[in-house]
């Protein structure tokens, strides 16, 4: 488990340092193969060109869909409207973001 240390500060016990290294070890591999997907959807799109359906023996493999999405703009809603509507319309949230420590930074 883990021991509190400080507050806000807990201090890892072997078996969670164990969880801890397999985690970055998995996040590695992660991201060795999204680069890995990543070349070979390249070469496939490469080879679409502006086709929107490919065929592998005469069968759909992939579908290139066109998508529209609409965003809100907040910079120019800030430039044209007042503060009081900004007040009105905006929401804060907040959240917790897990980030491993970079080796090279303790």
């Amino acid at each position: 488990m883990s021991i509190e240390g400080s507050p806000g500060v807990v201090d890892f016990d072997e078996g969670i340092a164990q969880w801890l290294q397999q985690y970055r070890h998995a996040k590695e591999e992660i991201a060795r193969w999204e680069e890995i997907a990543d070349i070979a959807r390249s070469h496939i799109e490469n080879a679409m060109g502006d086709a929107e359906t490919a065929l592998y023996e005469n069968k759909p493999v992939v579908r290139w869909t066109r998508v529209e999405s609409r965003r809100f703009d907040t910079k120019k809603a800030r430039e044209i409207l007042p503060q009081q509507v900004i007040d009105v319309l905006e929401v804060v949230s907040s959240s917790r973001r897990f980030v491993l420590v970079d080796q090279d930074q303790q």
